[in-house]
This record gives structure tokens, sequence and C-alpha cells, in this order.
């Protein structure tokens, strides 16, 4: 849509855009590297979910925000959403580990 047909939101604080944005990828981060590493076909996204969670990500965001800038004639590409993407990809990882922690007993190994 553009901005302009957007019905006008009331924010909760400057810059909340930039919150949801983190929020998404941070939620997106982690359901990427959970099912890469739930999954049993692909030997290799088993063994690095979280790499491979993190370049698609990153990629996805940068890749949204190349478009918005050079595509669209009424988006324009924001790089303080794409920070606001990679610092949620980077929390988003945080409880991956827990999740794994948690889950994985301590006599299975990943072979």
């Amino acid at each position: 849509m553009k901005p302009s047909e957007l019905p006008k939101a009331s924010y909760f604080f400057k810059d909340f855009d930039k919150f949801v944005h983190g929020v998404f990828y941070f939620v997106l981060t982690f359901l990427l590297a959970r099912g890469f590493y739930l999954q049993s076909r692909f030997r290799l996204l088993k063994l690095l979910p979280v790499t491979f969670a993190t370049f698609i990500c990153l990629f996805y965001g940068g890749l949204i925000e190349l478009i918005q800038l050079k595509v669209f004639t009424y988006r324009s590409g924001d790089w303080s959403d794409f920070i606001a993407d990679a610092i949620g990809t980077a929390l988003g990882i945080i409880p991956f580990y827990i999740y794994k922690q948690i889950t994985t007993k301590p006599y299975e190994q990943v072979s």
C-alpha cells in the first residue's frame, strides 16, 4: 500500500516502527533457526541453524530495503529499518540457544 493510503496509527513512542521491525525479525530468526534445527532432511541446516537463519534474515531485510529504495516510487529505503532488523536478528538467536539447551537431552548428539 502507498503510505498515503495507510490509516493513521497512534504510536506509543517515537520510532515505534523500528521496534516493530526488531520484534518481527527477532521472531523470524528464532522460528527459522528452530525449524532448521528440528528438520532432518538437510544435515547442514541441522548442524548450522543459527548461521543459515541469520544469513536469510539479514539478506531478506537488506533486500527489502533495497527494493523499496530502487523499485518503488512511493516507498523509500530506510537503513535504520535494516539496522533494527539486524538487531532483532541478533537478539533472536538468544532464545534459540535457550530452547536448544532446554530440549536437548545430555546424551543426544547431532551426528
